[in-house]
C-alpha cells in the first residue's frame, strides 16, 4: 500500500514473536504521515500500537522489522519508537515502498567506507604499545550513527536492536559498548547460537538475526523479518550497521521472552546456525539473501599460563569497519574468560595475521598494567584490533584477510619499570668519540638495574648540540608522532605498510635514539637526514609537497635494547659536539 493512500484512523494489524515460535499480532492505528521524517523525500508512517501484550511492554528492541497490513495489503515495518520511558506504544513505520527501493538499487560490491568513526579512536585509534594507526592525511567519514539508545526526548528514534552476547564477560562488555550503542545496537548479555535448533519456516513476523561473532562468543542482532520475495528478504526498516553495501551471515533466533522495562523493553533471543547473508544495509532496513554464504574471518586466541592452556575459536565479520572492534571484543573476553586470569600479571602476545598473496604479519610484544583506566587485557587486546584495521583499511586495495591467531602468555609478575635516571660519560665530545650512555631502570616492586651503551659519535657529526633521548617504543613515538604518520600517509603500497608495521617500535624494548637539529624530509616511508639546503628547497615545491615532509630535527642514529620488561616514559639530556 503505497504511503498516498495511508490516512489518519486507519486500523491494521502487526505481527512479530513475543515468546517462543508462535507469530502474534497486535492492533495498528494510523495517526498520519511525518514528511520527511526518516530522510530527504522519506516518510515515516506514525501509529499507535493496541493489544494486551504490546500496552504492557511498549515498543520493544527486536521488533524492528514487524510488518503492518491494512485490508490485507503490507503498509511497511515498524521501525521507530519516541525516546524511552514513553507511557504509550507510539510507533514509526518505515513505508514498504521505501524499504523496496532499497531492495531494487543496483549492487556495488561491498563498502569501501574508510574506517570507523572517531568514536572507534577512543579504543583502537591510538599508539597502544606502540601500535600506529594512520590518520594523518586523511578524515575518515564516519559510519552514520542514525540510531541513538540514549535519548530520552521527545524525537522518533529507530528502535534499538539487542545485540544478544554469549560467553561474554560483563566488564569487557561495558568497555566497548559505546561503539556499539552509537549505531543503536543495545550489548547485553544472553542466549547464544545453538546450532542444532531447527529451523523453522520464515514468514514476515518471524524472527531475523545478524550474526557479528559466532563461535566460543557470539553476538548477534534481532530483529523481525518485514517481507520475502523467493530468496530475498527485507527486515528491520532501519539501518543495523549502516554501512551500505555488505556480508553479515543471517541467522534465525528464538525469542526465550521479552522483558518489559520502563527504559525499554527488548526481547531475549538465542540465534540458529547461519541461513544466508545480509546483503545491503540501508537507510530503510536490509536486505538478505537465503542460502547464500557470508565470508567470515576466522580468529584463534591461545592463552597459556602456569594453570594451563586454553583455545578459543572464533569467525567475526568481514567488514573494514567492524572487524578490528570485534577482534579486539574476542580478544579481550579470551583473556578475561580464563579461571587463571590475572589483572596485575604481564602478558607475552604473538600476533600472526594472515592476508592472501603476501607473506604472515607477525607481532611479538610484551604487555602489563600501566593504567587504571586501561587493564593489561583490553591493552593488549585493542593492539591486536588496531593492527588488523591498520591492514583491513589500507587504502592501496582490497585485502582479503584469511585469519588471526593471537597467543598471549600469562607471565606471573608485573613487568613495568621507569627511568629512574640518565646519564652520559660526558656532556662535550668530538666526532669518533665514544660517550657512554647509563639508564637506569626502577621496575615495579623489584631492585634497580642499568642499561648501559657505548655510542660512538658517528665522524661526520657536525658541531653543535645534539639529543639523546632513551625511553619505550610508544615514548619515542610520541616525540616523533609527525613524522611516524607521514610514513604510514606516504607509504605507496600495502607492501610497504606491512614493512613499517614489522619495524615498529615495541615497548617491550627500551630505545637510545641520537638526533641533532638539521635540515631533514620524510619522502614516502624513508627519513633523509643532512639535507643540503638546495635539495630541502625542492622538496618544499608544490610539486613535491605531497610525497615529502620537511623536519628541522634530523635522527644521527637509533639503538635498540630488548627487555624482558615494559618502560613506560623516556628521559632525555644534551650533549655539545666540538
Amino acid at each position: 500500500m503505497p504511503v498516498d493512500e495511508i490516512h489518519p484512523g486507519m486500523e491494521g494489524v502487526g505481527r512479530t514473536v513475543f515468546e517462543g515460535d508462535t507469530i502474534e499480532e497486535f492492533r495498528v492505528e494510523i495517526l498520519g504521515i511525518l514528511k520527511n521524517a526518516i530522510g530527504p523525500q522519506e516518510d515515516m508512517i506514525l501509529a499507535r500500537l493496541h493489544g494486551d501484550r504490546i500496552e504492557y511492554t511498549g515498543v520493544v528492541a527486536g521488533m524492528s522489522g514487524s510488518p503492518v497490513y491494512i485490508d490485507g495489503r503490507l503498509v511497511g515495518a515498524v521501525a521507530y519508537r519516541i525516546g524511552s520511558f514513553a507511557k504509550e506504544p507510539i510507533a514509526g513505520i518505515t513505508p514498504i515502498a521505501s524499504m523496496l527501493r532499497l531492495a531494487d538499487a543496483p549492487a556495488r560490491g561491498v563498502s569501501e567506507q574508510p574506517r570507523p568513526p572517531d568514536l572507534l579512536g577512543r579504543f583502537l585509534g591510538t599508539a597502544n604499545g606502540g601500535v600506529l594507526i594512520p590518520t594523518a592525511g586523511e578524515s575518515p567519514t564516519p559510519l552514520p550513527a542514525l540510531q541513538s539508545t540514549a535519548s530520552a526526548g521527545g524525537q522518533m528514534e529507530p528502535i534499538g536492536t539487542p545485540l544478544i552476547c554469549t560467553g561474554c564477560d560483563a566488564g569487557v562488555l561495558r568497555y566497548y559498548a559505546p561503539i556499539f550503542e552509537a549505531h543503536g545496537l543495545q550489548p547485553m548479555t544472553g542466549g547464544g547460537v545453538s546450532e542444532e535448533a531447527s529451523l523453522l519456516p520464515l514468514e514476515p513476523g518471524s524472527p531475523i538475526a545478524a550474526a557479528l561473532a559466532l563461535g566460543d562468543l557470539a553476538m548477534t542482532g534481532v530483529g523481525t523479518l518485514t517481507a520475502m520475495d523467493e530468496d530475498r528478504i527485507l527486515a528491520f526498516g532501519h539501518p543495523v550497521l549502516g554501512t551500505g553495501p555488505i556480508e553479515v551471515p543471517m541467522t534465525q533466533a528464538e525469542v526465550l521472552l521479552t522483558f518489559a522495562s520502563e527504559a525499554g523493553s527488548f526481547k531475549v533471543a538465542n540465534a540458529t546456525r547461519p541461513i544466508g547473508s545480509f546483503v545491503r544495509d540501508g537507510l530503510t532496513g536490509v536486505v538478505g539473501r537465503i542460502g547464500r554464504s557470508a565470508p567470515t574471518i576466522p580468529v584463534d586466541v591461545h592463552v597459556s599460563s602456569p594453570a594451563g592452556e586454553r583455545s578459543f575459536h572464533y569467525r567475526v565479520l568481514d567488514n573494514r569497519s567492524w572487524s578490528p572492534v570485534l577482534i579486539a571484543v574476542t580478544t579481550a573476553n579470551s583473556l578475561v574468560r580464563t579461571t587463571e586470569y590475572d589483572a596485575g600479571a604481564a602478558l607475552g602476545l604473538k600476533y600472526r595475521i594472515s592476508l592472501e598473496g603476501y607473506p604472515d604479519v607477525l607481532v611479538e610484544e610484551i604487555f602489563s598494567g600501566t593504567s587504571p583506566t586501561q587493564p593489561v587485557h583490553l591493552a593488549l587486546a585493542n593492539a591486536a584490533g588496531g593492527l588488523f584495521g591498520v591492514l583491513h583499511n589500507n587504502r592501496f586495495e582490497t585485502p582479503r584477510m584469511l585469519g588471526a591467531r593471537v597467543d598471549v602468555e600469562v607471565l606471573p609478575e608485573n613487568r613495568v619499570a621507569v627511568i629512574k635516571s640518565l646519564s652520559v660519560s660526558r656532556t662535550r665530545v668530538r666526532p669518533g668519540q665514544t660517550i657512554r650512555v647509563m639508564a637506569v631502570l626502577k621496575p615495579y616492586r623489584g631492585e634497580s638495574r642499568t642499561v648501559v651503551w657505548d655510542v660512538k659519535i658517528p665522524e661526520d657529526m657536525p658541531r653543535g648540540d645534539a639529543r639523546i633521548v632513551v625511553g619505550s617504543g610508544p615514548a619515542i613515538n610520541s616525540l616523533e608522532r609527525q613524522v611516524l604518520q607521514r610514513r604510514i600517509s606516504q607509504a605507496g603500497s600495502l607492501t610497504d605498510l606491512i614493512a613499517l608495521l614489522e619495524s615498529r617500535r615495541r615497548n617491550s624494548a627500551l630505545y637510545l635514539s641520537l638526533s641533532r637539529r638539521s635540515p631533514s624530509a620524510v619522502v614516502r616511508t624513508d627519513v633523509l637526514s643532512d639535507l643540503p639546503l638546495s635539495i630541502f628547497s625542492v622538496f618544499n615545491s608544490p610539486r613535491l609537497s605531497s610525497d615529502a615532509t620537511l623536519m628541522f630535527r634530523a635522527p644521527v642514529l637509533e639503538l635498540e635494547r630488548d627487555l624482558d620488561l615494559v618502560v613506560v616514559g623516556g628521559r632525555r639530556i644534551s650533549v655539545k659536539v666540538q
